[in-house]
């Protein structure tokens, strides 16, 4: 699975489907990686989770069953 990094995607399957996923690198303040949901693409209300490092982040879309439908630019 291709996971994103700075675009919105489409949850179409697994755990929360029908929301919004966005994945921002933050690296620089704490070395891991933010892992935004929301029921709209603007991610305005919204949950937030980090993991570590890029491993950890697969499995974390692996745990959820995620599919998504990533934004093009």
């Amino acid at each position: 699975m291709e996971i994103e990094v700075g675009k919105i995607g489409k949850i179409v399957a697994g755990q929360e489907q029908g929301c919004y996923v966005k994945v921002i690198d933050d690296e620089v303040n704490t070395g891991g990686f933010l892992i935004l949901t929301a029921t709209a693409p603007d991610m305005l209300a919204g949950f937030d989770s980090w993991v570590e490092d890029r491993e950890i982040l697969q499995r974390f879309f692996e745990e959820a069953e995620w599919l998504i439908e990533w934004e093009r630019d």
